[in-house]
């Protein structure tokens, strides 16, 4: 949807401030090699950073602890080198009690918390050797924190009864290591399990749908492989209490005070939040590509709102991850940059489709940079597009 258009004062104050920028930063130029004015119109959208503390949510605290814990979770690649693909979408990597997983058939916020009470903070990883997670070797791991390790029991033996009432398993599986177990081979030969260690709840689905014959032992083995793992790293992660998720910074630097917000900032799809640049890595589709990007680039943190914000070593760094970014698309293609916009500012698009399957509604994404920042925005409207541009540089831009 279009923003209400611009009001006259609005729109002088937005370019009043692009103006003080670019003045300040063409000081000592000469002024027929200054930067020209850049015409930015935000529309309705901030141009201001906004305090994210004074915007916390019952769930704040638990989406960031969130992310503390998944500091503390491998990524699938790194236990398998041949899992590069991301599995799924990236908009629920983060549980809470206000944002619960859907698993074992427990489809709602309220039916979950009256069945499986106790859930602190959750994260989801996966990983698939091929872009579609059905053409080989596929892995998931939902780990999930409850106040007591009593909750965590009832959670593995509630979820796994409430599943196997819904997809009957072949068989149930012996998994060393790990006494506290409902482990199964599922009716598509895959490798399910719900494994607890203290007040962690550990769900695994391991499959191999190109498997001829099926066999299940290695997908069993690699089960216990991510379980150990995990336990391993929970030995290092210093869990906030529960009764102080409150007091877990909802924001590091400003920085996401500095992307555009969400709509409706407390929908289960639109997760605000900040990541070290490791953990951002669960989010990402081709994480292997995106880790060398970050690493060459100094990435140390990410804001994701409406818009994200990549934080990297310098302004140079900064030039050399955008174009890593935009290289790295390979469902998009390079469009043209809107009239207005920053310098440098990069864009790609949807692809039209085919004559018999056009598609109607095509999103574009486009890169800019601002000293050591990446602003990553997207719309389906030019306008609105170019409005969101504009907002976000000045963000950036904002003193």
């Amino acid at each position: 949807m279009v923003p209400a258009p611009q009001t006259t004062a609005r729109r002088a104050r937005a370019l009043a401030a692009a103006l003080i920028y670019l003045t300040v930063t063409a000081c000592g130029g000469d002024s027929e090699t200054s930067t020209p004015a850049l015409d930015l119109d935000p529309g309705n959208y901030p141009t201001t950073p906004r305090d994210i503390e004074v915007e916390r949510t019952p769930a704040t605290g638990s989406l960031q602890e969130s992310v503390r814990m998944a500091e503390h979770v491998a990524l699938m690649m790194d236990l398998d080198r041949r899992l590069v693909f991301s599995n799924g979408s990236t908009s629920t990597r983060h549980y809470s009690a206000q944002h619960p997983p859907v698993l074992g058939g427990v489809t709602t916020i309220d039916d979950f918390n009256a069945q499986v009470p106790g859930l602190v903070a959750g994260w989801r990883t996966g990983g698939s050797r091929r872009a579609h997670s059905a053409l080989g070797l596929d892995a998931t791991l939902h780990l999930l924190r409850f106040t007591t390790p009593q909750q965590a029991d009832h959670a593995m033996n509630l979820l796994a009864e409430k599943s196997n009432q819904k997809y009957p398993p072949k068989q149930p599986l012996d998994l060393p290591g790990h006494p506290s177990n409902r482990t199964f081979l599922s009716a598509y030969d895959a490798v399910q399990s719900w494994t607890t260690h203290g007040e962690y709840l550990m769900w695994t689905y391991v499959s191999d749908s190109l498997a001829t014959p099926p066999d299940h032992a290695p997908l069993l083995e690699f089960t216990r492989t991510i379980l150990d793992d995990q336990v391993r790293r929970l030995g290092s992660y210093q869990a906030t209490p529960a009764d102080r998720l409150a007091e877990v910074p909802a924001d590091i630097d400003g920085l996401l005070g500095r992307t555009l917000p969400y709509p409706d900032p407390e929908s289960y799809d639109n997760p605000t939040a900040v990541y070290p640049a490791q953990v951002f890595l669960h989010l990402d589709s081709r994480p292997d590509l995106t880790a060398r990007a970050f690493e060459e680039a100094g990435v140390d943190l990410v804001a994701r709102g409406d818009s994200l914000v990549y934080r990297t070593a310098d302004a140079d760094a900064a030039e050399r991850l955008l174009g890593a970014l935009v290289d790295q698309h390979t469902d998009m293609f390079p469009t043209d940059t809107p009239a207005g916009a920053p310098p440098g500012t990069s864009c790609v698009q949807e692809s039209a489709g085919t004559p018999n399957s056009p598609r109607l509604i095509r999103t574009t994404q486009c890169y800019l940079t601002y000293d050591r920042y990446v602003g990553v925005v997207a719309a389906t409207q030019p306008q609105d597009l170019t409005q969101r541009i504009a907002a976000q540089y000045l963000l950036l831009t904002h003193e």
